[in-house]
């Protein structure tokens, strides 16, 4: 069985690995799920679809509305021109009638063309939004497919570190944890340095020759005289 010093060590280096495992997941998965980019595709994808069919509409209206005004100016001429009516007033009434109708019939005709033009350019605007949007949302499913994998192959590592990480903790005595995790926390994650000659690894203090020594045996946990950090010698 492993020095505990050793064993320490050892869960050190899982739970460096492991940190940085599972920071990369966490970044992996703020990747997933859509972008702005999608969002704001979609968004004028739809957009631009709505005022197309509003154009249409109104297109539609303004033809169904000429032809009822051109009904009522078929009428009017009829009633006009026919013979029916005789009475001078009345027929300058429908004169009247007449030219006003034709006069907003022009104006209409005129409406319809400047909805045709714009309902063209509606139509125009509506395929680019859509051919961008299936652009960004093709490229978003590739890379959500490649950042799915990733945070997959992440989170079996992250199990795998994790079940290591407890079988390497199992054989520790309460009081041996304690002190690694009170380490841990107040190193900034270093809690065990490695003995580099006479020197600590982690505060690169030169230690008496009786520390020295008693590290090297491995015996016993030994500390840092000066930085407090539990000290091992690499196997």
């Amino acid at each position: 069985m492993a020095a505990p010093g050793q064993r320490l060590y050892r869960l050190q280096l899982l739970d460096t690995e492991l940190t940085e495992q599972r920071s990369r997941l966490r970044e992996t998965q703020a990747l997933l799920g859509e972008t702005r980019e999608v969002l704001d595709a979609r968004a004028l994808q739809e957009r631009t679809a709505r005022e197309l069919t509003e154009q249409r509409t109104r297109l539609k209206d303004l033809e169904f509305e000429l032809q009822g005004l051109n009904a009522k100016i078929s009428t009017t001429a009829a009633r006009l021109y026919g013979g029916e009516v005789t009475n001078p007033k009345e027929l300058h009434g429908l004169q009247q009638d007449h030219e006003y109708l034709q006069r907003a019939c022009h104006k209409l005709e005129d409406d319809v063309l400047q909805a045709m033009t714009s309902l063209e350019e509606r139509e125009k605007q509506a395929a680019a939004a859509s051919a961008r949007l299936a652009d960004v949302e093709s490229r978003w499913r590739t890379e959500q497919a490649r950042f799915t994998k990733q945070a997959e192959q992440l989170q079996a590592k992250v199990a795998a570190l994790s079940k290591d990480r407890a079988l390497t903790a199992a054989p520790l005595d309460a009081e041996t944890r304690a002190l690694y995790d009170g380490l841990m926390k107040k190193k900034g994650g270093r809690a065990v340095a490695l003995l580099v000659g006479p020197t600590c690894g982690g505060c690169r203090v030169t230690l008496p020759s009786g520390k020295v020594q008693q590290v090297r045996r491995g015996l016993e946990l030994s500390t840092c005289t000066n930085c407090e950090r539990i000290l091992v010698v690499q196997d």
